[in-house]
C-alpha cells in the first residue's frame, strides 16, 4: 500500500462529520484510480435514493438532472460483496440510457459500501481512461474499509451530538413548564423543538378532547392550520398507539383511517407522551414525501424526548397545585385573624350596643339601633371576606365560591360575566357531595380561562341550571368560535375528564356556525347530587 493511499485512509478516520467523510472518500477514489467521475449513492429499503454525493460533475449538471438515480438497471445488479466491472456501461444489457444532459460513462466500477455489515450504499466509479484495472479494485476495497470505520464513527458521533440537543430541548422546556405551568409558549416549543430537531416538515402535539376524542391542540409547519383542532380518527393507528402506549414509524401516514391533510404526508413517527403509567398526549412528526424515513433511533430518541415532555408537564401541574396550596393556606391564616381581631370586636361591640339601648331615651335608643344595623352589616361582609380569603372550602355556599370566581375572571376578561342561576336549585343539586362544588368551581374556573385566553369575546353568559337530576353548567361568549385559536386548540381534557367521572358529557359547539364571529358554548352536564 503507497504512502499517499495510507495518507488517505488516515484521512478519513481525522473525520467526524458524515458529509465530510462522504465527500474525502470520493476525493480519494478518484485521485487513487483515476476515475472522472465518483459517487456515493445512499438508498433506502425499496431502492430509493435517500442521500448521494458526487464528484466530477459540475453543480449546473446536476441541477439539471433533478434527483439522483435509483437500484434499477445496471446499478440494481452491484453485488453486496466485491464489485461490478464494465469497460463500457452502455453495452450492459441492462443499461437503460442515461437522462437528458447526463455526462457520456464509458467504463464503471460499482462496489458496496457496508457499515457494520449491512450496505450502506453503493459507491460508482466512472469514465477512467483505459478501463479499471485489479489494482483499482484493490484500491477501492482498501478505501471502503476504511471508509466503513469512519462513517460508522461519524454516525455514532452525529447520534451523541443529536441526543444532546434533544435533552438540552427537553431541559429547556422542563425548566419553562416549571416557571410558568399554564404557559403557552412551553407548549409550542414542545412540537416546534421536536419538529427542528427530527428534521421534520410538520408536527402536531394531540391532547385529550370532548367526547373522548382525541385532538391536534398545537401544531407546526407550513400546513399547520389545516391540523390544527382535528380529531384523530378513532380507528386509526394514531389512536391506537395512544392506548398501546407504542410509538410507530412508517415510509408513510399507517394505516387506513388517515385524515384527508395527513394521507398527502411522507415518513411518519408518532410517540406518545407517557407520565405515570398512563398516556396523556401524542407526539406526531412527519416528513415530505421523498424524504428518508424515520430509523428506530429517532423513535427511540423521540420517544424519550416525549416521555421527558409528560413528566415535565407532570411536575408542572404538582407544582402549580402546590403553589395554590400555599396560597389557601395563607389565606386561611389571613381569614383567621380577621375572625380573632375583627370579628369578635364588632360582636362585641353589638352586644355592648344592645345593653346601652335598654338604659337611654327612645330618640337615642333609634340612633343605638341604626348603629346597630351598620354594625351587622359589617359582621356580613366580614363574613364574606374571611369565606373569599380562605379560598375552596366545601363548606362555603355555592354561590359564594362562584362569586368570588368571577370576581377572580373579571381582570383577565376584561369584563363581568352575566349569571343567570337559580341557587337553591344548585344547591340542592350539590347536596350531599362537597366534591361536587369543588368540580363546579373548577369547571367554571376553566372555561372563563379559555374564553379569556382563545375567544376575543367581549361578552359571556354564565347559566347555571339543575333539570331533573342533572346539574347544568353553561358558558356562552360572542368570540371568534371554538375553531379560532390560532396557536392551540382551546384546552378542554380537564373539563371532559371532569364529566365522564361523574357520568356527564361535555360539549363545545359555535352559537352561530355561519357568522363571522360564530360565538361558543361550552356545556358541562353531570349527574346532580341532590
Amino acid at each position: 500500500m503507497s504512502d499517499a493511499l495510507t495518507d488517505a485512509i488516515v484521512a478519513l478516520n481525522a473525520q467526524l462529520d458524515l458529509p465530510h467523510v462522504l465527500d474525502r472518500f470520493l476525493a480519494a477514489a478518484t485521485d487513487h484510480t483515476g476515475a472522472k467521475y465518483a459517487a456515493i449513492n445512499v438508498l433506502d429499503a425499496e431502492g430509493v435514493s435517500v442521500d448521494f454525493h458526487y464528484r466530477g460533475m459540475s453543480a449546473e449538471v446536476w441541477q439539471r438532472l433533478g434527483r439522483a438515480p435509483n437500484s434499477v438497471g445496471v446499478l440494481h445488479q452491484i453485488p453486496a460483496e466485491g464489485v461490478l466491472v464494465l469497460e463500457d456501461l452502455t453495452q450492459h444489457p441492462a443499461f437503460g440510457g442515461l437522462p437528458p444532459g447526463h455526462p457520456p460513462m464509458g467504463s464503471f466500477m460499482g462496489a458496496s459500501l457496508k457499515v457494520r455489515g449491512s450496505v450502506f450504499g453503493y459507491l460508482y466509479l466512472a469514465s477512467k481512461d483505459g478501463g479499471f484495472t485489479a489494482r483499482d479494485q484493490e484500491v477501492v476495497g482498501a478505501l471502503a474499509a476504511a471508509a466503513s470505520v469512519a462513517i460508522d464513527n461519524a454516525q455514532l458521533y452525529a447520534k451523541a451530538l443529536e441526543r444532546e440537543r434533544w435533552l438540552a430541548a427537553s431541559q429547556d422546556i422542563t425548566t419553562a413548564l416549571l416557571a410558568d405551568p399554564s404557559s403557552e409558549e412551553a407548549f409550542d416549543e414542545i412540537v416546534t423543538a421536536a419538529k427542528d430537531l427530527a428534521g421534520a416538515s410538520h408536527a402536531a402535539l394531540v391532547l385529550p378532547g370532548v367526547d373522548g376524542a382525541w385532538t391536534m391542540e398545537i401544531t407546526t409547519g407550513e400546513r399547520a392550520h389545516e391540523l390544527l383542532g382535528l380529531d384523530l380518527p378513532q380507528e386509526g393507528q394514531a389512536v391506537k398507539a395512544i392506548h398501546s402506549g407504542m410509538g410507530i414509524i412508517s415510509a408513510e401516514p399507517p394505516g387506513t383511517y388517515v385524515l384527508e391533510v395527513v394521507s398527502t404526508f411522507g415518513p411518519s413517527l408518532y410517540a406518545p407522551l407517557r407520565a405515570e403509567h398512563r398516556t396523556v398526549g401524542l407526539l406526531m412528526l412527519w416528513r415530505d414525501r421523498g424524504m428518508a424515513a424515520f430509523a428506530p433511533e429517532d423513535l427511540a430518541i423521540a420517544q424519550r424526548f416525549a416521555n421527558q415532555a409528560a413528566m415535565a408537564l407532570s411536575v408542572a401541574e404538582l407544582s402549580h397545585v402546590r403553589n395554590m396550596t400555599q396560597m389557601l393556606e395563607e389565606r386561611q391564616r389571613l381569614a383567621d385573624d380577621l375572625h380573632d381581631f375583627v370579628s369578635q370586636e364588632l360582636f362585641a361591640t353589638a352586644m355592648q350596643i344592645e345593653a346601652v339601648a335598654d338604659e337611654v331615651s327612645p330618640s337615642q335608643r333609634e340612633r343605638l339601633v341604626r348603629t346597630l344595623g351598620h354594625i351587622k352589616r359589617a359582621q356580613h361582609e366580614v363574613r364574606g371576606v374571611m369565606g373569599t380569603l380562605a379560598g375552596q372550602r366545601t363548606s362555603e355556599p355555592i354561590s359564594e365560591r362562584i362569586r368570588r370566581e368571577l370576581v377572580m375572571a373579571q381582570d383577565s376578561l376584561g369584563f363581568t360575566p352575566v349569571v343567570q342561576v337559580d341557587w337553591a336549585e344548585v344547591s340542592h343539586a350539590i347536596a350531599g357531595d362537597p366534591t361536587l362544588s369543588d368540580d363546579v368551581v373548577a369547571v367554571l374556573r376553566e372555561m372563563l380561562s379559555n374564553v379569556a385566553r382563545h375567544s376575543g369575546a367581549t361578552a359571556v353568559t354564565i347559566s347555571l341550571d339543575a333539570p331533573k337530576g342533572r346539574l347544568v353548567v353553561q358558558v356562552t361568549d360572542d368570540g371568534i368560535g371554538p375553531g379560532g385559536a390560532t396557536n392551540r386548540h382551546s384546552g378542554t381534557s380537564n373539563l371532559a375528564n371532569r364529566a365522564l367521572r361523574r357520568n356527564g358529557t361535555f360539549t363545545l359547539a359555535p352559537v352561530r356556525p355561519k357568522a363571522e364571529r360564530p360565538g361558543t358554548v361550552a356545556e358541562w352536564n353531570v349527574e346532580a347530587a341532590g
